[in-house]
Protein backbone atom coordinates (compact mmCIF):
# COMPACT_ATOMS: atom_id res chain seq x y z
CA UNK A 1 0.00 0.00 0.00
CA UNK A 2 1.19 3.45 -0.70
CA UNK A 3 1.57 5.96 1.99
CA UNK A 4 -1.29 8.95 0.81
CA UNK A 5 -3.95 5.92 0.48
CA UNK A 6 -2.74 4.49 3.73
CA UNK A 7 -3.16 7.36 5.51
CA UNK A 8 -6.92 8.70 3.44
CA UNK A 9 -7.56 4.94 4.50
CA UNK A 10 -6.52 5.57 8.13
CA UNK A 11 -8.45 9.08 8.18
CA UNK A 12 -11.69 7.31 6.62
CA UNK A 13 -11.77 4.36 9.80
CA UNK A 14 -10.71 7.26 12.37
CA UNK A 15 -13.75 9.48 11.13
CA UNK A 16 -11.64 12.06 10.10
CA UNK A 17 -11.08 14.16 6.60
CA UNK A 18 -8.58 12.78 4.13
CA UNK A 19 -4.92 14.60 5.00
CA UNK A 20 -3.28 16.37 2.29
CA UNK A 21 -0.07 14.01 2.09
CA UNK A 22 1.74 15.82 -1.17
CA UNK A 23 4.21 17.48 1.27
CA UNK A 24 4.55 13.71 3.07
CA UNK A 25 3.44 14.59 6.43
CA UNK A 26 0.25 14.66 8.24
CA UNK A 27 -0.17 15.66 11.79
CA UNK A 28 -3.24 14.74 13.53
CA UNK A 29 -3.93 15.45 16.99
CA UNK A 30 -5.26 12.69 19.31
CA UNK A 31 -6.52 13.87 22.35
CA UNK A 32 -4.12 16.33 23.39
CA UNK A 33 -1.29 14.40 21.64
CA UNK A 34 -0.10 15.79 18.22
CA UNK A 35 0.84 12.74 16.02
CA UNK A 36 2.72 13.33 12.76
CA UNK A 37 3.05 10.67 10.57
CA UNK A 38 6.00 11.02 8.30
CA UNK A 39 6.26 9.31 4.28
CA UNK A 40 9.98 7.64 4.73
CA UNK A 41 10.35 7.07 0.97
CA UNK A 42 13.90 5.07 0.91
CA UNK A 43 12.76 2.84 4.04
CA UNK A 44 9.20 2.25 2.37
CA UNK A 45 7.24 2.98 6.04
CA UNK A 46 5.54 5.20 7.48
CA UNK A 47 7.26 7.01 10.79
CA UNK A 48 5.24 8.09 13.70
CA UNK A 49 6.21 10.86 16.18
CA UNK A 50 4.56 12.46 19.09
CA UNK A 51 6.46 14.76 21.44
CA UNK A 52 6.25 14.17 24.88
CA UNK A 53 7.82 17.67 26.66
CA UNK A 54 11.18 18.69 28.30
CA UNK A 55 12.70 17.53 31.14
CA UNK A 56 11.95 20.10 34.13
CA UNK A 57 14.58 21.38 37.18
CA UNK A 58 17.46 19.65 35.42
CA UNK A 59 16.29 16.28 35.46
CA UNK A 60 17.65 15.60 31.97
CA UNK A 61 20.12 13.43 32.28
CA UNK A 62 18.33 11.02 34.98
CA UNK A 63 15.43 11.16 32.33
CA UNK A 64 17.16 10.34 29.44
CA UNK A 65 18.85 7.19 31.48
CA UNK A 66 15.06 5.55 32.52
CA UNK A 67 14.54 6.17 28.72
CA UNK A 68 16.96 4.16 27.79
CA UNK A 69 15.75 1.69 30.12
CA UNK A 70 12.28 1.32 28.77
CA UNK A 71 13.87 0.98 25.48
CA UNK A 72 15.52 -1.74 26.69
CA UNK A 73 12.40 -3.87 27.17
CA UNK A 74 11.39 -3.40 23.53
CA UNK A 75 13.56 -5.99 22.62
CA UNK A 76 10.96 -8.51 24.23
CA UNK A 77 7.65 -6.64 22.33
CA UNK A 78 7.64 -4.06 19.74
CA UNK A 79 6.51 -0.44 20.52
CA UNK A 80 7.66 3.11 20.96
CA UNK A 81 10.82 4.21 21.06
CA UNK A 82 11.79 6.85 23.33
CA UNK A 83 14.27 9.69 22.19
CA UNK A 84 15.52 13.24 22.43
CA UNK A 85 15.35 15.75 19.86
CA UNK A 86 19.65 16.85 19.36
CA UNK A 87 18.60 20.19 18.57
CA UNK A 88 15.54 21.18 20.70
CA UNK A 89 16.52 18.88 23.89
CA UNK A 90 12.77 17.65 23.96
CA UNK A 91 11.50 13.97 24.89
CA UNK A 92 9.38 12.50 21.91
CA UNK A 93 8.01 8.80 21.12
CA UNK A 94 8.64 7.47 17.69
CA UNK A 95 7.81 4.38 15.36
CA UNK A 96 8.26 3.03 12.02
CA UNK A 97 5.95 0.55 10.58
CA UNK A 98 6.89 -1.13 6.85
CA UNK A 99 4.22 0.18 4.47
CA UNK A 100 3.96 -3.06 3.01
CA UNK A 101 2.79 -4.58 6.46
CA UNK A 102 0.63 -1.31 7.44
CA UNK A 103 -3.05 -1.53 6.91
CA UNK A 104 -5.45 1.12 8.39
CA UNK A 105 -6.40 -1.52 11.22
CA UNK A 106 -3.22 -2.21 12.26
CA UNK A 107 -2.14 1.19 11.84
CA UNK A 108 -4.69 2.17 14.23
CA UNK A 109 -3.30 -0.24 17.08
CA UNK A 110 0.11 1.03 16.44
CA UNK A 111 -1.42 4.73 16.81
CA UNK A 112 -3.05 3.64 20.23
CA UNK A 113 0.24 2.51 21.36
CA UNK A 114 1.81 5.54 20.51
CA UNK A 115 -0.38 7.80 21.98
CA UNK A 116 -1.10 5.66 25.07
CA UNK A 117 3.26 5.80 25.47
CA UNK A 118 3.48 9.49 24.96
CA UNK A 119 0.50 10.51 27.35
CA UNK A 120 2.40 8.39 30.11
CA UNK A 121 5.36 9.79 30.05
CA UNK A 122 4.04 13.36 29.49
CA UNK A 123 2.57 12.33 33.08
CA UNK A 124 5.74 11.27 33.92
CA UNK A 125 7.67 14.65 32.84
CA UNK A 126 5.03 16.67 34.94
CA UNK A 127 4.54 18.83 32.16
CA UNK A 128 1.74 19.48 29.50
CA UNK A 129 3.15 20.40 25.88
Amino acid sequence: MEYSQLMNEFAAKCGLPSPETASGAVVIDFNGIAVSFLDDVAGRSVVLHAPVGEALHGKEGRLAREMLEANASLCERPGAILCQDPDTKGFAVIRSVPLQAADPDALAGVVADLVETAARWRERLGSAF
